[in-house]
């Protein structure tokens, strides 16, 4: 008997809520809904779903914490540079702290808004120039709104993200990924050689760097599985009383420290609501360009979780741009930093082989807590520079590895080369040359750093390169055509051209190739037999089509001695196994012809 209620109508009463969940469900999907459950690599410690130990989830959270916090130097550099006064730059780093806290705390929760993974909010060292310029026109209210735009920018594009799976495959998201690797070298190795510091003390820099990063290799490396939890602590502590000993650290720490209260706080200031319309470009080149570095630190995190990982998971995407666009909200009605996911917390959970969600919100939870105590503030803004520079330096070699993985895992046409070659070659000439300077102020925020040229030249020549592309092809299969070889050919042959993943042509070649085998050998087909592919970068459909008798799929497995029965009975355990090697299988006819249709998760 039907349930009363479900069949019932919607009284008047109850017609607003379900209205206003159709519009959540439409607007915030639920993330659990039509998700492949991820396979859990073997070398992780703790997985994406663990409960972690207290003894070892409050170090592992701290380490996050701690190096969040250490990137607060990007609104010190944006508020020196404008000169802004010693109190409201105290204001705005509690400012930060605080959003990024809750945004962490908000990202890492598997909701309908976060995206479920460990990923840490940072101020955003891109957003220096638009910070510099607001703070320079008008002071922290104009720098404020304009935070503000940009995160109300990102929770529109946030819905846009889904139908960009189709230009983002992963070679352009490998393209970024290596990108970001290189994009962090440079301020790793300024760090790591003391170039920042003045001569002098370039020597006793690299010491403390080499230092800490070979500690945090050799812990990874060679210690047991429990200690590799706390490389990054390791090499940074023993990093730090290096550099301290070696001279390296900062002169005045210790005044800085003591200067600042113990507890207190935040000083809030609402945006003004001014605008500077000379500011909207560079606005929106920031839109993009977290957009792309979110995608770029979502695949890594999602490649991290998932063994048998294929394409970015566009929902969980959306929902990390829509907390971007909620921290950014936050950043800018309390007067914060303009923020976005930390890459370098992608290299410390590959060092941990730590991705529990609960790390992260315990490292927002931590966050957010430090905004209360301005000291701590203040002393992990004053850690020493070479030993940033180290675990930078780890963090970029992981992510430009992790990168060209991603590349290599399609089949890499003449086209595909082209365009990771090209991009990455502009990505490095950014960092390479002084062409920052020679293009007008408009465009240099999008070539300011390798990984916005890389990743932005990438989507544009895969978008060029698309054109000519027949994602379909077929053509009649030979009488003398032995099955396997010439299902190995014409799939190999539009799988270049198409730029499928290796693993999924070799997956369907065998398959292909016994659904031929069937065609032929069992005498169904009347005619030539003809074999068609289709490619849209979520399926590979494969048709065979001729004319004759339809297949009909025993609705139970049948025994083993049908194969040694007459045609139909062989054709019918063909059949059978057919269900058994494709994701889905259909036999059915089109057009007057018969046709088995194949599929094959992309």
């Amino acid at each position: 008997m039907p349930d009363r209620a479900a069949t019932e109508p919607l009284r008047p009463e109850h017609r607003p809520l379900a209205l206003l969940r159709r519009i959540r469900n439409r607007l915030f999907p639920d993330p659990r809904r039509g998700t492949r459950p991820p396979r859990r690599p073997s070398s992780l410690v703790y997985g994406l779903d663990d409960a972690v130990p207290p003894a070892a989830l409050v170090p592992l959270a701290a380490q996050h914490a701690m190096l969040a916090v250490t990137f607060l130097i990007y609104p010190v550099l944006a508020a020196t540079e404008a000169r802004l006064p010693a109190d409201q730059m105290s204001s705005m780093l509690s400012a930060c702290a605080m959003s990024i806290g809750i945004a962490t705390v908000i990202q890492c929760l598997r909701t309908r808004i976060g995206s479920g993974y460990l990923a840490v909010h940072i101020p955003a060292p891109g957003a220096i120039p638009l910070a510099v310029q607001a703070l320079s026109l008008g002071g922290l209210g104009l720098m404020a709104m304009t935070t503000l735009l940009v995160g109300i920018c990102q929770l529109f594009v946030a819905r846009l993200v889904r139908p960009l799976r189709v230009l983002l495959p992963p070679e352009v998201c490998g393209v970024a990924v290596s990108m970001l690797g290189v994009s962090l070298a440079s301020p790793a190795l300024r760090r790591a050689l003391g170039l920042d510091h003045g001569p002098g003390v370039g020597e006793n820099a690299s010491i403390a760097s080499l230092a800490t990063v070979g500690i945090i290799v050799a812990v990874t490396v060679f210690a047991p599985r429990r200690l590799k939890l706390f490389a990054v602590f390791a090499g940074a502590g023993i990093g730090w009383a290096l550099a301290l000993f070696l001279g390296v650290g900062h002169p005045n720490a210790e005044a800085a420290i003591a200067a600042a209260p113990l507890v207190a706080l935040p000083t809030l200031t609402l945006p003004s609501f001014s605008f500077a319309p000379s500011l909207f470009p560079l606005m929106a080149l920031l839109v993009l360009m977290n957009l792309v570095d979110v995608l770029s630190v979502m695949v890594s995190l999602e490649k991290m979780n998932d063994a048998d990982w294929r394409r970015a998971d566009m929902p969980a995407v959306q929902r990390a741009v829509t907390t971007c666009g909620i921290g950014n909200i936050l950043n800018g009605l309390t007067t914060g930093f303009q923020a976005g996911l930390s890459s370098s917390s992608v290299g410390l959970a590959f060092a941990t082989q730590s991705t529990a969600r609960v790390i992260g919100v315990l490292a927002g939870v931590m966050i957010f807590a430090i905004a209360f105590l301005p000291k701590a503030i203040v002393a992990l803004t004053l850690i020493p520079s070479p030993v940033i520079g180290g675990i930078l330096l780890y963090t970029s070699a992981y992510l430009v590895v992790a990168g060209m993985d991603l590349v290599t895992s399609r089949r890499l046409s003449e086209r595909r080369v082209f365009v990771v070659g090209l991009s990455v070659l502009a990505g490095l000439s950014v960092a390479l040359l002084p062409l920052v300077t020679q293009l007008p102020p408009v465009l240099q925020p999008l070539f300011s750093t390798p990984l916005s040229a890389g990743a932005i030249c990438a989507i544009v020549l895969n978008l060029l390169f698309r054109i000519g592309i027949a994602q379909e092809a077929g053509e009649i299969v030979p009488d003398s055509a032995h099955a396997f070889p010439y299902a190995r050919d014409f799939l190999e042959r539009h799988g270049d051209d198409w730029g499928a993943r290796r693993d999924v042509i070799a997956a369907a070649i065998p398959t292909v190739a016994q659904a031929l085998e069937l065609v032929a050998d069992s005498g169904i087909a009347e005619g030539p037999i003809e074999l068609r592919a289709r490619f849209d970068e979520t399926h590979l459909d494969v048709f065979i089509v001729y004319e004759g008798e339809v297949v009909e799929p025993p609705k139970q497995r049948p025994s083993p001695e049908a194969l040694l029965g007459d045609a139909k009975e062989q054709a019918s355990f063909a059949a059978w196994m057919l269900k058994r090697l494709s994701d889905d299988v259909r036999f059915g006819s089109v057009g007057g012809k018969a046709r088995i249709s194949l599929r094959f998760d992309h």
